[in-house]
């Protein structure tokens, strides 16, 4: 009979039963072209191709497996148009390559989640799987006609991958910040992983002749069908979008030569040590450091070799300060470091082993040449009611004096209690005045 013809994996047109077990009439004898599922899939495959223009312009992003994702919404409605066309264009067309392409589709998907969370996509294994999804369509449309077959095929196949894509987001979600993009996505792929299983598992029983069907069940399974791409592709949109933000505030947070905190994130961070520090906590310290004589540098050696010294510099001072310090470039050859809950004499401690460093570490330029360099800190701690602005002026005053003192040297707040520069030289903290720029 002819509408045996169109029975398939994934039919709007079988809609009267989940499973139908006799031969649906074709679209033109008793169905209108718009019924219910045709625009459901008319109105998915506009929705696919919407998200498709969404994630081609974030393409550029530089994101690994977006472009994959691309790819996949690219096929996904190529597939949608093919089974809204049922019944108009040949059936190989919306029975076995509508079906393949929607698998090789979700496919997709998956290898660009695996990309985008960092790990290599199991291509053989999806081409495979494609491949035989591909054939048993045929197999079971041309040879041997089973529509509960074909469903249990394809539904299976799609469990899997939509299965795959959760774990992957949940195994890789990130670990330092908040995942709910993440989780979101993967509890989508979940849900329809487990939606799929479903009805493979009624396809399974209708073979064995145990039907268990309820009104607009199949609907249910069709609508959650069409709505895996989109739905994932909403989902992966978010964690673009996060990613990029994250790394828009990196870059805004970093200081592109040395790597260390910028300008703004170490104010932020100020900020609320200071917040903290009103509230009752305990007062933080500020140090902050100039290389002496930085400009002699770019005009000895050049400018390659004034960054060079800028990123050996903050090499050290990094490895100096603990885990809750906060380094940053001010700008130029000036940096500070942010010391929470600190006293005057352990961040002239830390100062005093920066300073020590630094003096102890020539650098080695990219033309052979060695520039030896010295630094000079000034330290200030937190006084109740003060600014950060105040903080950093008495720590500069401190840093001052360090350089009217000969460099190569830190200088605390105390030292400048008194104004006898002679008598605060002598506690001071100094090394012996090697070859310096």
């Amino acid at each position: 009979m002819r509408g045996a013809a169109y029975h398939y994996a994934f039919d709007p047109h079988n809609l009267a039963r989940p499973l139908p077990e006799r031969p649906l009439p074709l679209l033109s004898e008793d169905v209108t072209p718009m019924s219910a599922p045709l625009a459901l899939l008319v109105i998915t495959a506009a929705l696919g191709a919407m998200m498709l223009a969404i994630v081609w312009s974030l393409r550029r992003c530089g994101l690994p497996g977006v472009r994959d994702w691309c790819q996949a919404n690219l096929i996904a409605t190529v597939a949608l148009v093919l089974f809204a066309l049922r019944g108009m264009v040949p059936d190989v067309l919306t029975v076995v390559v509508a079906n393949a392409a929607l698998a090789w589709a979700l496919c997709m998907f998956y290898a660009g989640t695996e990309r985008f969370c960092g790990t290599t996509p199991p291509w053989r294994w999806l081409i495979v799987g494609t491949v035989g999804v591909a054939v048993g369509i045929a197999a079971l449309r041309y040879v041997v006609d089973d529509f509960s077959a074909r469903v249990a095929l394809v539904s299976v196949f799609h469990a899997l991958l939509c299965a795959g894509i959760s774990l992957t987001l949940i195994r890789h979600r990130p670990r330092d910040r908040a995942a709910s993009h993440f989780l979101t996505t993967a509890t989508f792929a979940l849900g329809f992983a487990l939606a799929h299983a479903t009805r493979g598992v009624l396809a399974a029983m209708s073979m064995l002749g145990d039907s268990l069907s309820a009104p607009g069940l199949n609907v249910v399974f069709l609508t959650l069908g069409a709505l895996v791409m989109p739905a994932l592709t909403m989902g992966a949109v978010l964690m673009i979008h996060d990613s990029l933000v994250r790394r828009l505030e990196a870059i805004a947070n970093t200081d592109a030569l040395t790597g260390v905190a910028s300008r703004k994130a170490y104010e932020d961070e100020a900020a609320r040590e200071l917040a903290r520090a009103v509230r009752g906590g305990p007062s933080p310290a500020l140090v902050i450091i100039d290389i002496d004589r930085f400009k002699s540098v770019n005009d000895t050696w050049g400018h390659a070799a004034g960054d060079a010294v800028l990123r050996e510099f903050a090499r050290v001072a990094a490895e100096e300060i603990r885990a809750t310090d906060r380094l940053a470039r001010l700008g130029g050859e000036e940096f500070v470091i942010l010391l929470p809950a600190t006293g005057e004499a352990e961040a002239r401690h830390v100062a005093e082993r920066i300073r020590a460093r630094a003096a102890a570490n020539p650098v080695e330029t990219l033309l052979g040449s060695t520039v030896h360099y010295t630094v000079s800190g000034g330290v200030a701690t937190w006084r109740a009611g003060e600014t950060l602005a105040q903080l950093s002026a008495r720590a500069d005053a401190a840093l001052y004096r360090a350089k009217l003192d000969g460099r190569n040297r830190t200088v605390g707040q105390s030292e400048l209690a008194g104004g006898a520069m002679g008598a605060s030289a002598a506690a001071r903290t100094t090394a012996p005045n090697t070859t310096t720029v």
